[in-house]
Formats: structure tokens, sequence, C-alpha cells
């Protein structure tokens, strides 16, 4: 977990602006990219899912959502991703999702907390091989 929250703090990502459902700034090889935010559906490129119900929970109060990306950095480390930041409104916290840019399949999940104007930390949320196969198995290939 430290050496792939270094690796995030490692660079600066990509924001990825949000045009209905058109998620834009990423490489046409990533083409389509969408997220459908009332249907909880992420397309990007031959891959699709429907967010298990477990990650639609995180949307369930009224929130901001920022979504970025890194395909350029070390892949060693980390493979190229996508990151979406929900954070709630009036509240000390955000989540983070981080899925594969290439497969979709869930990285990490983790809870932000301010925990003052200059301080964050960074929990991860602990997962069954259960629930993550469950999230995995909700990823479709297109063709």
């Amino acid at each position: 977990m430290a050496a792939l929250h270094s690796a995030l703090l490692a660079h600066e990502d990509t924001y990825i602006e949000i045009k209905g459902s058109a998620l834009v700034g990423l490489p046409a090889k990533y083409a389509p990219a969408e997220f459908d935010q009332k249907a909880f559906r992420l397309r990007i490129g031959k891959h699709a899912m429907t967010l298990h119900p477990f990650l639609q929970s995180f949307f369930d109060s009224p929130h901001d959502l920022r979504v970025s990306a890194s395909w350029y950095h070390d892949s060693h480390t980390l493979p190229p991703y996508l990151l979406l930041r929900i954070q709630p409104k009036k509240r000390d916290f955000r989540y983070n999702i981080l899925f594969n840019l290439d497969t979709l399949e869930l990285i990490e999940l983790s809870v932000t907390l301010q925990e003052s104007e200059s301080t964050s930390r960074e929990l991860a949320v602990e997962m069954t091989d259960e629930g993550k196969a469950a999230i995995r198995d909700t990823i479709e290939t297109l063709k």
C-alpha cells in the first residue's frame, strides 16, 4: 500500500473532464470512454462494467466527482489507471476508486481523511477475496 501511495504521489495525474457521460482527455486507445453517473456504467475502450452496489454506495450522498488518469507513468509500479474521487459535500473525507485503464479491474479502494487544512491521511479499504471477485465479475469485454 505504501509503495502504491508513493507511486501516485510521484507524478501528476491528468484531469479528465466529464461532458454528459463522456470522459474527455484520455488517449484514443481508450475510446470510447464514458461514465454514466445515473446508471453507474463505466466504459473504457472495449471494457465496460456497471459498478457493483458496494461501489455505488460511495455515491449515495450529495457529492462532487473528480476524475483523473495516468497512462504515461512507470508501469512497473502501477498499471495505467483511472481514478474516481468522490467528495461527499460538507464532509472531511473522500472516497478514491482506482481502476486499471486497460482492464477496468479494481486496483485499490481508499478513503482520504482531511485531518486539518494541511494534513490528510489515506486509509485503504480492505476487501475480502469474494468482494473483489464480485466486482471483477461485473466487467465485460465488448466487441
